[in-house]
C-alpha cells in the first residue's frame, strides 16, 4: 500500500514536470515580460544621488587659561541639537522652491558631541553637491555673525578698561593703589584678548571633504530585475497550473 502512495506521487510529480515542460514558451514569454517591463521601468525612473557632508559646529572657550582641546570649557556657537532641528525646518521651506534636491537627513555623529552629518538627495551628484554647500554656507555665515557679535562685545569692554588705564596714567587721577589698579585693568585686557584670539574660537567647519557617491542609491536597478525575474517566473508557473485546474474542471464538467 505504501509503495503504491510512492509510485503515485512519483506519477503525479512526473506530470507537474511534463506539464510545465509543454508550457515551458509560455513560462519564458511571461517571465521575459516581466522582466523586460522591470527593466524599462528602472532605466525610465529618475536616478536619486545621495551626497554627505560632516560639519563641526563652531564654539568659543569660556576659559582663556585653559590650554586643553576639551569642549568641557567650551560654549558651543549653537547647540547641536537645535541646530540639526532649525536644518530640518528650513528644508520644508525649500522643497517648495528646490524640486530636484532635498535634505534626507540631519544627525549627530555618534559619539561625538558637536558634529552632525548632514545628507542630500538629488536627481544628480553636481545639483546634491551644490545644495548641501549652500545649506553648509548658510550655517557658517549665521554662526560667523553671532562670533562677530561677540567679538564686537569684547572689544567694547576692552576699549572701556583701556580707557580707564590711560586715566590712571595721569598725574593727577593717580591715588593709593592705582598702580595695582592699572595692574588689574592690564591683567583684564590681556584675558578678554585672549577670549577672542583664534585659540578661543573655533569657527563652524566643514570635515574633510563632502562625500558623493557617482552610483544611485535609487532606483536599484539590478536589484528591481532580479526581483522581476524570479516574481515572473513563479507568476508563470502558476499560471500554468491555474490554466490546466481551469480546464481540466471544464473537462470534468462537460462529462
Amino acid at each position: 500500500m505504501k509503495e503504491n502512495y510512492i509510485q503515485e506521487d512519483e506519477i503525479d510529480l512526473r506530470e507537474l514536470f511534463k506539464t510545465l515542460w509543454a508550457k515551458k514558451i509560455f513560462i519564458v514569454v511571461v517571465t521575459l515580460f516581466v522582466t523586460v517591463g522591470a527593466f524599462v521601468y528602472s532605466i525610465a525612473k529618475t536616478p536619486i544621488y545621495e551626497v554627505r557632508a560632516v560639519v563641526e559646529v563652531g564654539s568659543f572657550n569660556s576659559n582663556s587659561n585653559s590650554n586643553s582641546n576639551s569642549n568641557s570649557n567650551s560654549n558651543y556657537i549653537e547647540n547641536p541639537q537645535n541646530l540639526i532641528k532649525k536644518i530640518l525646518i528650513i528644508n520644508q521651506e525649500n522643497i517648495k522652491i528646490n524640486r530636484t534636491s532635498s535634505l534626507k537627513d540631519v544627525t549627530l555623529v555618534k559619539s561625538t558631541p558637536n558634529l552632525i552629518e548632514i545628507t542630500v538627495n538629488s536627481i544628480s551628484v553636481v545639483e546634491g553637491k551644490d545644495f548641501l554647500e549652500k545649506i553648509i554656507q548658510q550655517i557658517k555665515n549665521e554662526h560667523n555673525e553671532k562670533i562677530n557679535s561677540y567679538k564686537s562685545l569684547i572689544n567694547v569692554n576692552i576699549d572701556n578698561l583701556k580707557a580707564q588705564t590711560k586715566l590712571l596714567e595721569q598725574n593727577e587721577n593717580k591715588f593709593e593703589g592705582s598702580i595695582a589698579t592699572k595692574f588689574d585693568l592690564i591683567s583684564k585686557i590681556n584675558e578678554l584678548e585672549l577670549l577672542i584670539s583664534p585659540h578661543n574660537i573655533r569657527t563652524t567647519e566643514l570635515i574633510g571633504e563632502i562625500i558623493t557617491n557617482e552610483n544611485p542609491i535609487k532606483p536599484k536597478k539590478a536589484l528591481i530585475v532580479t526581483v522581476a525575474f524570479v516574481s515572473g517566473f513563479i507568476l508563470s508557473i502558476f499560471l500554468v497550473f491555474f490554466i490546466e485546474f481551469i480546464k481540466g474542471f471544464k473537462e470534468e464538467k462537460n462529462d
